[in-house]
């Protein structure tokens, strides 16, 4: 066999590999997550992965790598046989040598190299289509002011805080959705699966468009933890350019103003707990260089001796020990004597079928639910223990989904229902809405949690959010979900140099 052959196989490997993996790669991420998006997937690209829960990597390696190695081995057995390479098999049958010069198998085997660059060709295609490459293309070479012309820097406002400072407690719930309160037709939906969270929200404060239970709309750039944590924080979604280099431990969205810096001005204390690795996604990053919070993850805690070294369970540890450890840094904080921030993420509603722990019960057929319902009843007994507790006369809690579930399974494509929406409630706040019938977004609670802390914001917007609190319109109010989101998705050039700091683009 010439060495012009055996470079020719090989490059003819190389490119139904690279169109195997691709394929498979979209295939994977289609069924496992719910209207997953390219910046989503570069985001991930840029940030550490460290900390991921290892069933749900393991569980991806083998799916997409057994894919992609029996798509592999099709093509290679597919071109062996044409080639006559595997006449021992067939102990060079006159049939199988008649098949070998027909004219099909003649041109697969002459034409491998393009028809496996082809395939990779199309592979492309098929995984830009799943990602909505395209839309992102698109929304980055279209140029749009509307974020400058609509974001206020905390800086630029005065921002006048009550003679004696609030405790603010900032509880993120994984993927919580008010829509899992009420059966939603042509979904996994059959119940209320959060009985406990709608009684809470009924008897304090929460924001909806109607009647219902209701929330705040989930816009591109905040649907999944990390850019939903910034967007309750900061009141901004999360770009992600090519030339992107702002989400590392140096610079992450340096020229961002999150209410952790507000809070740290004002001689707060300030805490993230998380039951995983902080570093995942870089959120260590984010709430470290915006508001210096004192960490509490699973590593920090097993410096502490406070988890056995070998301890892992789902993400980390699970929300059962998490609410555990809320409550011994709280009762800590509040000794301190000083006002202070306490913000938290739970992870065992994280998908596809959450964490069953020892205090699910088996109440539907399907473990999501159970999940669900157990992240109610957990939740809430937190929160009645706060209420308990001295500090909670003039502390604000607020209680929220980061963003709408990734579960693929929920929610198909064709199922009619009515909009999604992520969950909040407000309780013990300083002040009353003057109506909580409200179309908003998560980066609307910056300032509406500020307001809930008895501080008066001058001209009573944010970041991209309105207070609300007052009467002053939404952006989602003044221009409607689609549009906004459409612009939100657009290159800004005042975002990359301004928020994000970037000096070249790519």
């Amino acid at each position: 066999m010439s060495k012009r052959t055996v470079a020719y196989r090989i490059a003819a490997f190389i490119g139904l590999l690279a169109a195997s993996l691709l394929f498979s790669l979209a295939v994977w991420l289609d069924s496992e997550y719910d209207n997953v998006s390219i910046d989503q997937f570069l985001y991930q690209m840029k940030t550490p992965a460290s900390g991921a829960d290892l069933t749900l990597t393991f569980y991806a390696i083998l799916k997409v790598g057994l894919l992609c190695i029996l798509l592999t081995a099709v093509g290679v057995l597919l071109y062996m046989f044409c080639a006559g390479l595997l006449s021992k098999w067939f102990k060079s049958s006159e049939r199988y040598a008649d098949i070998c010069r027909s004219s099909v198998c003649r041109f697969i085997v002459r034409c491998a190299l393009p028809i496996g660059l082809a395939l990779t060709v199309l592979a492309s295609a098929f995984f830009a289509v799943k990602l909505k490459v395209p839309g992102y293309v698109r929304a980055m070479t279209d140029d749009s002011d509307f974020i400058e012309t609509h974001y206020v820097s905390p800086d630029d406002v005065t921002l006048q805080f009550p003679k004696e400072k609030r405790n603010l407690i900032y509880i993120f719930l994984e993927s919580m959705e008010s829509t899992f309160a009420a059966p939603v037709a042509g979904t996994a939906i059959t119940d209320n699966y959060i009985p406990e969270l709608v009684t809470m929200a009924e008897e304090n404060i929460h924001f909806s468009a109607d009647d219902t239970l209701g929330g705040a709309y989930s816009y591109a750039g905040t649907t999944w933890t990390a850019s939903a944590m910034v967007a309750h924080t900061a009141g901004i979604p999360v770009q992600v350019p090519l030339g992107a280099d702002s989400y590392s431990e140096d610079t992450y969205m340096s020229g961002a103003v999150s209410i952790g810096e507000i809070l740290a001005r004002e001689g707060y204390s300030q805490v993230l707990l998380l039951g995983s690795d902080a570093s995942f996604a870089a959120r260590d990053a984010y709430f470290t260089e915006h508001g210096n919070y004192t960490i509490m993850d699973i590593n920090t805690l097993k410096a502490q001796n406070r988890l056995p070294q070998d301890y892992r369970e789902w993400w980390g540890f699970e929300d059962q020990k998490l609410f555990a450890f809320a409550k011994e840094e709280l009762t800590r904080l509040a000794a301190e004597g000083k006002p202070f921030n306490f913000t938290m993420l739970t992870a065992d509603t994280h998908f596809p079928d959450g964490y069953v722990c020892e205090l699910c019960n088996e109440e539907y057929d399907l473990s999501y639910p159970n999940v669900l319902r157990c992240s109610s009843r957990q939740t809430t007994a937190f929160i009645r223990w706060i209420q308990e507790q001295p500090f909670y006369s003039n502390t604000t809690v607020v209680v929220v989904g980061d963003h709408r579930t990734m579960d693929p399974d929920f929610f198909g494509d064709d199922a009619e229902h009515a909009p999604r929406t992520v969950y909040n409630c407000i309780l013990n706040a300083a002040v009353a809405p003057n109506s909580t019938r409200r179309e908003f977004g998560t980066f609307d609670m910056f300032p509406t949690t500020l307001a809930a802390m008895g501080v008066s914001i001058e001209g009573e917007r944010l970041g991209l959010g309105t207070n609300l609190f007052s009467d002053t319109a939404t952006l989602t109010e003044r221009f409607g979900f689609e549009a906004l989101d459409a612009e939100l998705q657009k290159r800004s050039a005042f975002y990359n140099e301004t928020i994000l700091e970037m000096t070249d683009e790519v």
